[in-house]
């Protein structure tokens, strides 16, 4: 046979986007309606037409504007 082996194959899932009327998920950051900055070093930047806040000393800090 092509395979050999004690335990059976496991079966691959497949990657499935998600259906069209839930967000994405985006691990590590909170998703506001207003935007704060909690400490000194965090900084508010625009990238890809949203309002972001990051912070380099503690990066639970991170925010996306919904």
């Amino acid at each position: 046979p092509l395979w050999c082996g004690t335990a059976a194959p496991r079966p691959r899932l497949l990657a499935l986007p998600p259906p069209p009327g839930l967000p994405l998920v985006l691990a590590g950051l909170k998703t506001k309606t207003s935007l704060k900055r909690r400490c000194k070093d965090c900084f508010i930047v625009r990238r890809r037409g949203r309002l972001y806040v990051c912070c380099k000393t503690n990066p639970r800090h991170k925010q996306r504007k919904l």
